[in-house]
């Protein structure tokens, strides 16, 4: 690590020079001086936009993002070359499917899908560097999603009372009873897809409860109650997409919730959480009852969480199941560096591992799928990046005094929480409209991590 420090430290220098080479042109222009500000709003409007958009037009706004990006790096001496030791195993990942996509025997196609790893990567660190610049625009973040995420709930609620669209595939009623058949909402995002916008509300929605608790935190009780109305019916909304990886990860964002709640109470709110500690388990058999009341009065949804369990009874679980053997398969022939990046290469491919009739354009899961397309070296890289800031995220949130650094944290970890449990049993993270939020999830989750860190070392 020694030897990595000094060479970020080499390019940091150089980058310094640059700056200064070019400080004339930031002064003598208003444009360039601001050329951050221009950053930030395409970050956010590539997140915004790409609800409404289809994936080929989301594309030119990540590429008008890189280009920001490089200038404000150039630009701004308030940017400095900054890579921490977890993010060295991001950076090994994005090599080694470079190295798969050399490898395959489909160079072209593969070519196409580490394009837009490129592109989710510079999206990343370009958010994470303007967060270390600007974390004051953290809030702002929340605000931009949680109103995104707002919309979409209504959106949700009109299509589940006026069922505006059911696709046949999206359910298997061959076996079901109509007065159990579920209407599936999906949003506006392109494709439309109920299993996609439960994936986009399990990312999305924490930052909407960041929202609402900035917003208790600051007292805008106005804006708190407002936003605490849209955070509840959040919860409905995820179970009226019918998607059942969804309902897994919203178990345990509500569960990492809790438990950051608690420990929230028990420095910031010690009424509070006495309290709950004098009442704990009657709030826990009264959440309970809750849940199962919920659950016997709703038969539709009650019939769709059960059926994660009906295993081969279930044709759409039947039917992954199958992928995974075929793609488990495929992996074991490709261990070391896959069969090459992108869905277009894993299609052309599984057509020869497949069982009759089973065609498929993905793993259903984002560890196989990792690990059939870059090999088993860039899954352990990716999963080694994942256990480390997560375990900073953790470390920094247990050390935090300041109320809002934690609100922060928690959001974030809840957020990575809910994609990385809903990526067990489906592939739809690698959509822009989940990997834009993600990361910029994962950039929150990685500068507050950083600046308790230095808060520590200071004192």
């Amino acid at each position: 690590m020694y030897t990595e420090s000094r060479i970020v430290e080499f390019l940091d220098k150089i980058l310094a020079k640059i700056q200064n080479k070019t400080e004339f042109l930031t002064n003598n222009s208003a444009i360039l001086k601001n050329i951050d500000t221009f950053l930030f709003i395409m970050i956010c409007l590539s997140a915004v936009c790409s609800i409404f958009m289809s994936n080929s037009l989301v594309a030119p706004l990540l590429c008008i993002v890189a280009v920001l990006f490089g200038l404000t790096m150039i630009l701004n001496k308030n940017y400095r070359l900054k890579i921490e030791n977890s993010s060295l195993f991001l950076i090994l990942y994005f090599v080694l499917a470079i190295a798969s996509t050399i490898n395959s025997t489909m160079p072209h196609q593969s070519f196409t899908g580490l394009s837009k790893t490129i592109l989710y990567l510079i999206y990343f660190y370009a958010t994470l560097q303007y967060l270390r610049a600007n974390r004051d625009k953290v809030p702002c973040f929340a605000l931009i999603i949680g109103a995104c995420v707002s919309f979409e709930i209504v959106v949700a609620f009109m299509q589940n009372y006026f069922d505006v669209l059911s696709a046949a595939t999206w359910q298997d009623t061959a076996r079901l009873n109509p007065e159990l058949v579920l209407t599936r909402v999906y949003g506006t995002l392109k494709p439309s897809n109920p299993n996609l916008f439960g994936g986009y509300l399990v990312v999305a929605v924490p930052f909407l409860w960041l929202y609402t608790a900035l917003n208790f935190a600051d007292k805008h009780n106005k804006r708190f109650l407002i936003s605490l109305i849209f955070s509840v019916l959040s919860i409905p909304a995820i179970f009226m997409t019918g998607c059942r990886g969804a309902y897994i990860a919203l178990f345990l964002m509500i569960a990492t919730l809790l438990v950051a709640a608690y420990n929230i109470c028990k420095f910031h709110y010690p009424q509070v959480y006495a309290f709950v500690k004098k009442y704990l388990h009657t709030i826990v058999i009264a959440g309970i009852s809750v849940c199962c009341a919920i659950m016997v009065c709703v038969p539709k949804i009650s019939h769709r969480i059960l059926s994660i369990f009906a295993m081969r009874n279930d044709s759409s679980t039947s039917f992954r199941m199958n992928v995974y053997h075929s793609a488990w398969q495929m992996f074991q022939d490709n261990v070391l560096l896959g069969i090459g990046c992108g869905n277009k290469v894993f299609r052309e491919i599984y057509g020869l591992y497949m069982l009759s009739g089973f065609d498929a354009l993905s793993a259903y899961s984002i560890y196989l799928e990792t690990a059939v397309e870059s090999g088993i070296f860039a899954l352990i890289c990716y999963l080694i990046f994942i256990f480390y800031l997560i375990k900073n995220g953790l470390n920094a949130f247990f050390a935090c005094g300041d109320l809002k650094t934690r609100l922060y944290l928690a959001a974030g970890i809840i957020g990575v929480v809910g994609v990385l449990s809903h990526g067990f049993v489906d592939t739809v993270y690698f959509r822009p409209q989940i990997q834009l939020i993600f990361w910029i999830t994962v950039a929150m989750i990685m500068v507050y991590s950083d600046f308790q860190k230095s808060e520590i070392e200071v004192k």
